[in-house]
């Protein structure tokens, strides 16, 4: 019987020892981290809204949200202010691509067009989907307006809506399509509860 209880009770001491430095760590380093992901998540909004000094949250999204499935990937909306003048609106975004979540920043100005859009924490396919940050794909949302929804195309592009999907990530593609698009949906919402900026 002792050759049961006493590795048992090494293993619970040795666990119980793990468990306490893992805590003490954690409790040291959840500031750090939370003001690190804070500081990345304001350098994503000033990226996308280049133009803007400051940003104000906006509050009851969930109002504008509501049950519409299409604009679930917003997370968080923010209006940018040069001086007093709000100039757009900044929204975070998440949905689910080929690896997981993939967080998305996407900036509006006032006249409803994209002026960013970064993407944040992916864990897409090396050399496949993580292409979603590079200027060819990214590059394609920057500048338009679009006139109806956005569509992921396999070349031949012929209008501002169509993104050229990555080749070999067309589920990525589509992903951060989509989270620009409810982004888009939830600015034009915005605009008709609160009016133009």
């Amino acid at each position: 019987m002792s050759d049961i209880v006493k590795p048992t009770v090494v293993l619970l001491l040795i666990c119980s020892v793990v468990t306490l430095a893992l805590a003490f760590t954690n409790s040291l380093t959840k500031d750090k981290i939370a003001e690190a992901a804070r500081l990345e998540e304001e350098s994503a909004r000033k990226e996308v809204l280049s133009l803007a000094e400051s940003f104000e949250e906006i509050q009851g999204l969930e109002a504008v949200i509501n049950d519409n499935e299409a604009l679930f990937p917003v997370k968080k909306a923010f209006v940018g202010f040069k001086g007093e003048d709000a100039i757009g609106r900044v929204f975070l975004t998440e949905t689910k691509g080929y690896g997981g979540t993939i967080k998305i920043t996407v900036g509006i100005d006032s006249e409803g067009t994209i002026t960013g859009v970064k993407i944040g924490d992916n864990n897409e396919t090396p050399g496949l989907g993580s292409k979603a940050k590079d200027e060819p794909f990214i590059s394609q949302f920057q500048g338009i307006s679009p006139k109806g929804a956005l569509t992921v195309v396999k070349n031949n592009k012929t209008k501002d809506e169509e993104i050229d999907a990555i080749s070999g990530a067309t589920i990525t593609s589509k992903a951060v399509t989509k989270a620009v698009q409810a982004a888009l949906n939830v600015n034009t919402e915005l605009s008709k509860l609160e009016g133009d900026l």
